[in-house]
């Protein structure tokens, strides 16, 4: 059975997201106490326009400010009287945090508003729908059909995305309710907005692990395990299904599922594969690099060609160095350089199989290409920090 397990260890909330297996598949990290939730909307004050760097600097408290970039030419909600098209310093507006503050940079956020959700994404100010790449043609051709039936009111004033779980419904209804839900929010959020105070935060989004398991694809996992009844409480509250409390005093959950061993090892430097050989993970400061190595799958040196092991080693790279971006969390640019391969064929072999492991992530991950010099350039988009584990 496939499960995501919430627990508590180290001074910080761990999600793990096992396989049928027992293989963990993903890991995350997050705070006990969390500040500035990602998704959460603010009634902020503009405080200096920073043209050099193409963005503003917004107050949403006394003592905090927020960054935003203008690059994206989003048009803010402001809320002031007599207020013009440009915005100007001392302009309130509303501003929807994107990433929580980290060491000595500010929080970043947004004028573009959205929620989301199981099955789509709302956005105020934008017009029509798309729908997620990875649905087929008929599928989407079904979920048009039911939107058109649907007929829900004041759509057309709303952006959607639908994502990739609305291909696995049977029906409208979810789908239907879901967007409807979001179009109330933000009418609701439009219409108050006006009325309410300076720094006020007007939607607290739910903990970024709430956030991160909603995300989830519905198929990834059977059911949620938790052993901490405070996680629990708010896993139930959060309309989370499938929970189940886990408590057993000779056996805790950390030891029956090794998740302390798992934990270990996806902050090892060496990373071993099933057929002898090995990664080596090494981070600095510009990027990650990793070292595919034949180690003891190596049958006689220079004889590596020979034997087709450079391949077999090099496509179980490829699935576990998918697996271990996930595990880690590690966002930015990642150069890996692989066992050279006797043919051109075998290369595109290779990274049609490795694009096809990066495709599972369900944060964005793009393969960019091989290098001349035979290293592979993939990147991954930074959502929240790497894992960080201290005892």
């Amino acid at each position: 059975m496939k499960k995501v397990i919430l627990t508590v260890k180290f001074h910080s909330v761990f999600l793990f997201l096992l396989n049928e297996k027992g293989q963990i598949m993903m890991i995350r990290q997050f705070p006990l106490q969390e500040e500035y939730l990602p998704g959460s909307i603010y009634i902020g004050q503009v405080t200096e326009i920073a043209a050099g760097i193409g963005g503003a600097f917004v107050a949403i408290s006394k003592e905090s400010k927020v960054f935003v970039s203008l690059k994206d030419k989003e048009k803010p909600i402001v809320l002031n009287d007599g207020a013009k098209e440009s915005l100007r310093i001392g302009d309130q507006v509303l501003v929807q945090i994107s990433t929580p503050p980290l060491k000595t940079k500010l929080a970043s956020a947004s004028f573009l508003l959205s929620r989301t959700g199981t099955y789509c994404i709302c956005r105020p100010g934008e017009h029509g729908i798309s729908y997620s790449k990875k649905l087929s043609q008929e599928k989407k051709a079904l979920l048009k059909e039911w939107i058109a039936e649907g007929k829900l009111p004041s759509r057309k004033n709303y952006g959607f995305v639908i994502r990739t779980n609305a291909g696995e419904l049977h029906d409208a209804g979810p789908l239907l309710a879901e967007m409807q839900e979001f179009i109330c929010f933000f009418d609701a959020i439009k219409e108050k907005a006006p009325y309410r105070t300076l720094y006020s935060c007007l939607y607290q989004e739910d903990p970024e692990m709430i956030a991160v398991l909603k995300d989830l694809p519905i198929s990834s996992y059977d059911e949620v395990l938790t052993d901490d009844e405070r996680l629990y409480q708010l896993l139930s509250e959060s309309n989370v299904k499938n929970v189940r409390f886990y408590q057993d005093d000779q056996l805790s959950i950390w030891a029956l599922y090794s998740l302390e061993s798992g934990l270990k090892q996806a902050t090892e430097k060496k990373v071993w594969l099933p057929s002898g050989g090995y990664l080596v993970i090494e981070p600095t400061e510009a990027m990650l690099v990793i070292d595919v190595n034949t180690g003891k799958g190596s049958i006689q040196k220079g004889n590596r060609e020979k034997c087709g092991i450079a391949l077999k080693v090099n496509l179980e790279a490829a699935k576990e160095i998918a697996r271990q971006l996930r595990i880690r969390n590690i966002s930015g640019m990642i150069m890996v350089d692989f066992i050279n391969m006797k043919s051109k064929e075998e290369e595109l072999f290779l990274m049609e199989k490795l694009a096809g492991y990066l495709a599972e992530d369900t944060v964005k991950t793009r393969l960019i290409d091989m290098t001349p010099l035979g290293i592979v350039e993939i990147t991954r988009k930074k959502v929240s920090k790497p894992l960080d584990i201290k005892s």
